[in-house]
């Protein structure tokens, strides 16, 4: 089963870095939502709650039950494995392991593709109406403004989604134009 997936965080080190939200939302093969958008606050339950909640999905079901659909997996995943670990928290196989044997889609490859092969200036926020870099939400979370933090990943999600929609109708007409130039 599909899912965006994306995590906020108060900085870059997922060592002393809280987590401060986890959101997800099941997705068709073609990025339109068919579930609500789950965000798990960690102003509402602590951290360890909702890292908590959000292994117990992935970890329940088979999996191939949880499929990300996401951006930057590699500083997600990272962060959510060191609370893993904070929290004693196991996964069934390695770390290691899950990575690479659940199948996942990443879009951060495609984003610097689009930006002439430049990292800089090639992010969700540079490429797409989404008005606001990661960084925002550290500010708002200091300021406690929790509800601009929700409309900010509300517009995130979108964002992302829309992006994701093209890239899924685009794509495939590529398919044709590469064959061709074989």
């Amino acid at each position: 089963m599909n899912w965006y997936f994306d995590i906020e965080s108060e900085g870059l080190n997922p060592e002393k870095d809280k987590i401060i939200t986890i959101q997800y939302q099941k997705i068709d093969n073609c990025g339109k939502p068919i579930g609500d958008l789950i965000i798990l606050k960690e102003w509402q339950e602590g951290e360890e709650q909702i890292v908590k909640k959000f292994h117990k999905l992935i970890t329940t079901y088979d999996p191939f039950f949880f499929i990300p659909i996401m951006q930057n997996h590699l500083f997600d995943f990272r962060f959510i494995f060191s609370k893993f670990r904070k929290y004693g928290l196991k996964l069934n196989k390695s770390e290691i392991d899950f990575l690479y044997s659940i199948p996942l889609i990443d879009i951060h490859s495609l984003l610097v593709i689009m930006n002439n092969m430049n990292f800089k200036g090639s992010g969700l926020s540079d490429m797409t109406e989404k008005k606001e870099r990661g960084d925002y939400i550290v500010k708002l979370y200091k300021r406690k403004e929790y509800h601009k933090i929700e409309e900010y990943i509300i517009q995130e999600t979108n964002s992302f989604l829309k992006a994701f929609q093209v890239f899924c109708r685009e794509l495939p007409k590529l398919k044709n134009l590469i064959r061709k130039n074989e």
